[in-house]
C-alpha cells in the first residue's frame, strides 16, 4: 500500500511503502550505484559488463536517462528513457526491471510512476514502450496498446485508432527492413507476428 509520494530535491522522488523507503533517482546522480545497476540488468538480460557499463555511463539530464529505484543503498529497479527523434514531446521507456526477489510488491508501479513524474517535468507528453507478456501490468498502470512507432527518425505511422490485443499480434515491428532473401530460397508462408506489443500513456 502506497502511503504517499514526496519530492526530495531536484529529480528525487521518495515513496514510503509501509515501513520501507523507496527513491526513484537518475543513475548519474548516484554514480556509485552504476556497478550494482549493471548486475541487476544483467541478471535479466545477460550482456558483457563492459558494454552494459558503457550504456549506463551515458545517462544524463538531457536524455538518454537511466532511472533507478533504490531501497536504502540497494538498487531494486531500473528503467532507461530516451527521446523519440521522429516525434515531438515523446519518449520511449525500455529496460524496465525489478529485482527478482522484490517482484509482486508493487515496486514496478512505483518505478513507472517515478519515471512519469520525471519526464513530465521535462515537458514530455507521451510515453511509449514495448512489452512481451507484461501487457496487463502496463494496462493497470494507465498504458494503452497502440500501433508500432518509429524510433529511428523515419516517417512515423502512429494512429489514433484504438488497438486491440488481437490486432496487435499481427503487426510488424518498426525498424530498418531485413536484408533480402537469398536467391532461389522460397519464403516461408507463415503469419507475420509482432514480437512485441507497443503501448502508450499520455501524461
Amino acid at each position: 500500500m502506497v502511503l504517499g509520494i514526496f519530492t526530495c530535491g531536484l529529480n528525487n522522488l521518495i515513496t514510503t511503502m509501509k515501513e520501507s523507503q523507496y527513491c526513484v533517482v537518475p543513475l548519474h546522480s548516484r554514480p556509485e550505484m552504476i556497478k550494482n545497476c549493471c548486475i541487476l540488468i544483467n541478471s535479466e538480460w545477460p550482456r558483457s559488463e563492459t558494454a552494459r557499463l558503457r550504456t549506463l555511463n551515458m545517462s544524463c539530464d538531457d536524455f538518454p536517462t537511466c532511472l533507478i529505484l533504490l531501497n536504502g543503498d540497494r538498487v531494486v529497479g531500473h528503467c532507461k528513457i530516451s527521446l523519440i527523434s521522429s516525434m515531438s514531446d515523446s519518449c520511449f521507456i525500455e529496460s524496465v526491471v525489478i529485482d527478482y526477489e522484490r517482484r509482486s510488491q508493487g515496486l514496478g508501479s512505483i518505478l513507472m510512476q517515478g519515471a512519469e513524474e520525471y519526464v513530465a517535468k521535462k515537458g514530455i507528453k507521451n510515453i511509449y514502450l514495448t512489452t512481451r507478456g507484461q501487457e496487463q501490468f502496463y494496462l493497470k498502470n494507465g498504458y494503452n496498446i497502440c500501433e508500432p512507432i518509429n524510433l529511428y527518425g523515419y516517417t512515423s505511422f502512429i494512429t489514433s485508432s484504438p488497438m486491440t490485443k488481437e490486432k496487435a499480434r499481427y503487426i510488424v515491428s518498426a525498424g530498418p527492413p531485413p536484408p533480402p532473401m537469398p536467391i532461389n530460397v522460397k519464403k516461408p508462408h507463415l503469419p507475420i507476428v509482432s514480437a512485441k506489443t507497443y503501448m502508450v500513456k499520455k501524461l
